[in-house]
């Protein structure tokens, strides 16, 4: 009775471990195949585009302004090539009299040449109320040289404009900031006290 307990035992064991590990096999996650393949986008792979999150760059400007630039993240233009591209860009500019440019743009890209070119709809706000809409500025990150890339449309205490073109630059005897309206300019003007009389 014992050998044969014994004998059957010999049998049994080996048999109750093999459905132990075929169990262990079928049941177990495996990889999903399809997962593991580099999905290209445009032709470039996803896990080589370096991406910084919420960017922060803070300096000053050759009259001594102070710029910052923020936005939501930043990559790298293209492997192998100079620049990054940055969604949701503020730059600010504090100027030493105490004004402030601030400067909102959809996309931002950085290039070679130091220069910030901001696309797909910017708007450039002055802290004495007047507010500029355009589709592209490009801007000198090293002093205040900043120009529009088409048509503008400006409004602020009292006025409407319109203009083809607008240039931002700094002058250089007083380091004053000012607006240059150019390429046919309409000026819709109501001066402040007929508004508070109406």
């Amino acid at each position: 009775m014992y050998s044969r307990l014994i004998a059957w035992l010999k049998i049994l064991l080996p048999l109750g471990a093999l459905a132990l590990l075929s169990t262990i096999f079928l049941y177990s996650r495996s990889p999903d195949p399809i997962s593991t393949i580099p999905v290209l986008a445009n032709g470039v792979d996803p896990s080589q585009n370096e991406q910084v999150g919420s960017p922060f760059y803070a300096g000053t400007t050759d009259g001594g302004h102070a710029l910052t630039l923020a936005a939501r993240q930043a990559r790298v233009v293209a492997p192998g090539q100079e620049g990054m591209v940055a969604d949701d860009l503020r730059a600010t500019l504090d100027t030493e009299d105490g004004s402030r440019i601030t400067i909102d743009a959809t996309l931002g890209r950085m290039d070679d040449t130091d220069r910030l070119l901001l696309r797909d709809g910017v708007v450039l706000q002055s802290s004495s109320g007047y507010t500029v809409r355009t589709d592209g500025l490009d801007a000198a990150i090293d002093r205040v040289e900043i120009d529009s890339t088409g048509p503008v449309d400006a409004d602020g205490p009292g006025l409407v404009l319109t203009a083809g073109r607008l240039r931002v630059e700094e002058i250089a005897e007083t380091s004053d900031i000012q607006l240059l309206f150019t390429d046919g300019v309409k000026l819709v003007y109501t001066p402040q006290n007929a508004e508070a009389q109406e």
